[in-house]
């Protein structure tokens, strides 16, 4: 929250079925909430769909094609989380 006071964020656990949302304009306004088992993502907004199309272009664009290490990069980051990254999509 301190990193970004103005930006209201949801962070989902999706092994605890936990989400933190957080209300930017109140600071002290936060709560954990526990997730319906049957959450599910239906769409996402136009802006979203953006940002994610930023990134996967920002990921390629610093990628060196002959430097493309999965063994490594599965040290840093399981490959049972590839699939909520935008970037391994």
């Amino acid at each position: 929250m301190k990193r970004f006071p103005k930006q209201n964020m949801i962070l989902h656990d999706k092994n605890r079925n936990l989400a933190f949302l957080y209300n930017c304009q109140n600071r002290n306004d936060y709560e954990m909430i526990q997730v319906p088992e049957n959450f599910e993502v239906k769409r996402f907004s136009d802006e979203e769909l953006q940002f994610q199309k930023l990134w996967r272009t920002f990921f390629q664009t610093i990628a060196i094609k002959e430097r493309t290490n999965s063994r490594l990069q599965m040290q840093y980051m399981p490959k049972k989380y590839w699939k909520d990254l935008i970037e391994m999509q």
